[in-house]
Parts: C-alpha cells; sequence; structure tokens
C-alpha cells in the first residue's frame, strides 16, 4: 500500500489519523506500507515520518515467496 499527501501550492492537508488507520489495517494483515510524504508546500515541508518511524516497506515478489514452500 502505497499513501501520502499532497504537495505543491494547492495541496489539501493530511489526515494522519487516516493514515493511521491504513498503517493498523496495513500491519494486521502484513501488508506492506510505503508512506511517501506527510505534504505540504513542497514535499519534503512535512517530513515522512509517522508516529517516528518511516515506513519503506515492499512488498514481497511472489516467486521469493514460493521458495521454500
Amino acid at each position: 500500500m502505497v499513501v501520502g499527501g499532497e504537495s505543491g501550492p494547492q495541496h489539501r492537508p493530511l489526515d494522519l489519523d487516516w493514515v493511521r488507520d491504513i498503517r493498523d489495517r496495513c500491519v494486521d494483515r502484513q501488508v506492506a506500507l510505503f508512506f511517501k510524504q506527510i505534504g505540504g508546500l513542497a514535499p519534503k515541508a512535512g517530513g515522512r515520518t509517522l508516529d517516528g518511524r518511516t515506513w519503506d516497506e515492499y512488498p514481497i515478489p511472489a516467486a521469493s515467496r514460493l521458495v521454500g514452500a
């Protein structure tokens, strides 16, 4: 799952509780989460951390999951 806020002069504020809900659902279901940015006037304006952690997870390719199965 990829989630993140908008950036640029007409960005809309990101509801971090919405992101937390998605994060919690991903954790519960063992789904990889990549949190791009909080957003703001510039892409790096709000940073990339959510509750003190950077979420840079990628899914495991299907072929890799089959090894050792």
